[in-house]
This record gives C-alpha cells, sequence and structure tokens, in this order.
C-alpha cells in the first residue's frame, strides 16, 4: 500500500509541477512581450495541451490517494472487527 501512496505522490507531483512550470515560462514571456511594447501572443498549443494534461493527472493522483486511504481504512476496520 506503500508504494501505491509513493507512485501517486509522484505524478501527482510530477503534474502539478508540470503545469505550475508552464504557467510560469509563458507568463514570463507574455510580460516579456508586453514590456517591449509588442503584442502579447498565445502559448503554444502544446503549452496549453501539456498545463492542462498535468492538472489532470495531478487531480486523479488525488483522487486516487483519497480512494486508496478509503480502502485502507476499511480494511483495517475489518481487520479489528474479525478479531
Amino acid at each position: 500500500m506503500k508504494r501505491v501512496w509513493i507512485a501517486f505522490s509522484v505524478l501527482g507531483g510530477l503534474g502539478l509541477l508540470t503545469a505550475i512550470v508552464l504557467t510560469v515560462i509563458e507568463g514570463v514571456k507574455y510580460r516579456v512581450r508586453e514590456e517591449q511594447g509588442l503584442d502579447p501572443i498565445y502559448a503554444p498549443d502544446w503549452v496549453a495541451v501539456s498545463t492542462y494534461a498535468g492538472l489532470w493527472l495531478f487531480v486523479l493522483a488525488v483522487i486516487a490517494l483519497a480512494m486508496t486511504g478509503i480502502v485502507a481504512v476499511v480494511q483495517r476496520r475489518r481487520r479489528h472487527t474479525k478479531a
């Protein structure tokens, strides 16, 4: 059970980190273009898709961790009631 928690924690962390890093990088690019007097441009499609994928990975990992925790609690209660 511990390995599952670690795996989902790492995946969720990577997803969130991806979303944060790409958002910050594109925000800085936007601000630099704005300060130069240029029209800011939209982020490339791959950045948008990667950001959404990272956020979805984070959300799914949080849900999986919650479900794993619920299953662990239920199993622990069943063990204690049988004894």
